[in-house]
């Protein structure tokens, strides 16, 4: 009973992740006919991240002013955030100087395949919250710091806002009910579409980057999880982390994994005044999968399309350029071009080559997504230690 109780929702999770990789690979693309499947139960959560983000954060934030601890946590988080992304991006460059498969790639086989593979998108609503999931999170912490000043008067919001996020978290968790049979849609749609695509001359582009970022989702991220709590810490963080894991694998989505990585960190023993500020923000600024692809791209067009390979000498401007990207990238499926187009400008490529970067964006989305999130778990188990 315990065990079902405790492994029952990831096992049912893991299972439809499964039957959807099975049914994509087989099907193709027509797994398209399951696709709007995925698309509601997606969007059904995205719609629910809206009050979900809105309420947690600003009760959060107003219980951070009442105890006198924001600027530190916030100061913490920043911090936390840049270091953990620069050893993500260091880690990723060092590879590369001892292993750049891309030395020997011919540039006009890609230009040839820009224009058959390039685009990528997700769904419009995806795309316009996400878009607005930042600004959503600087009202909602400057409603909880209005609501904070205001003392006794506010008692009363601050308690509306307490129980609303309640409400929230248990609406969103009937919801992942569906989870095993909508992430299972959308995941044989991602493997029916995609699958195929890993052939081929992007596929080095891909292996580099499952090396890298294996080697920082399990060595780096446990070290992180161990200095801040030892090995008592270490065991609590990987049985919470299964759960969200597997919804990032399969949803290839930040965002959607929001909650789960929410309620995930308090269940490690993470202050949930903590985790309901620092996972929501670093979903949007902290992503260290997206700066280890960030570091792939300005490799992969210095090297095939540049004079030269990187050297030891170019790793800040790398590592550098690849945290840029991680900070402006959107926390969606293929969020866009945007890291692309500014990797283009800052290095003085053709925006016509951010079609080509877009392919690699496409095909390591989903372990980046799995960086992306399970990061912010660790950093908040690291802010909790630092502001305890």
């Amino acid at each position: 009973m315990g065990f079902w109780k405790n492994y029952g929702f990831s096992l049912a999770l893991l299972a439809g992740v499964i039957a959807g990789g099975i049914f994509g690979a087989i099907w193709g693309e027509g797994t398209a006919v399951v696709k709007p499947i995925g698309d509601l139960f997606l969007n059904v959560v995205f719609v629910l991240i809206v009050p979900l983000v809105l309420f947690s954060m600003s009760s959060a934030t107003c219980k951070l002013c009442n105890s006198g601890l924001a600027g530190k946590l916030l100061g913490s988080s920043l911090v936390v955030f840049l270091l953990m992304s620069a050893v993500a991006g260091a880690l990723a460059f060092v590879l590369f100087m001892f292993w750049n498969p891309f030395s020997s790639a011919n540039p006009e086989a890609f230009l040839a395949d820009m224009q058959a593979r390039g685009g990528g998108g997700g769904l419009s609503l995806k795309g316009a919250i996400a878009g607005a999931l930042l600004p959503m999170i600087a009202v909602a912490m400057l409603a909880g710091f209005i609501v904070a000043l205001l003392k006794e008067k506010g008692r009363r919001i601050a308690e509306f806002l307490d129980k609303a996020t309640d409400l929230t978290v248990r609406a969103m968790r009937y919801v992942m009910y569906a989870a095993p049979i909508g992430v299972g849609c959308w995941f044989a749609w991602t493997v029916g579409s995609l699958g195929g695509s890993i052939i081929g001359e992007y596929a080095d582009a891909l292996a580099v980057y499952l090396v890298a970022a294996l080697a920082v989702f399990l060595p780096v991220n446990s070290g992180w999880v161990m200095a801040a709590g030892g090995t008592g810490m270490l065991g609590r963080f990987w049985h919470g982390m299964v759960t969200p894991s597997l919804t990032a694998i399969a949803t290839a989505s930040s965002a959607v994994c929001l909650p789960l990585n929410m309620e995930a960190a308090v269940g490690m023993g993470v202050r949930p005044v903590v985790a309901d500020s620092v996972i929501p923000l670093g979903t949007n600024i902290h992503k260290d999968g997206s700066v280890i692809g960030g570091v792939v791209k300005v490799v992969f067009l210095m090297t095939v399309f540049g004079a030269a390979a990187p050297s030891w000498g170019s790793i800040f401007m790398v590592v550098g350029i690849g945290i840029l990207v991680g900070t402006v990238m959107g926390a969606v499926p293929t969020g866009g071009m945007t890291g692309e187009l500014l990797i283009c400008s800052m290095l003085g490529y053709p925006p016509e080559i951010a079609a080509v970067l877009m392919v690699i964006s496409t095909l390591i989305d989903i372990p980046a997504t799995l960086l992306n999130s399970s990061g912010n778990v660790v950093a908040a188990v690291v802010v909790n230690r630092l502001t305890q």
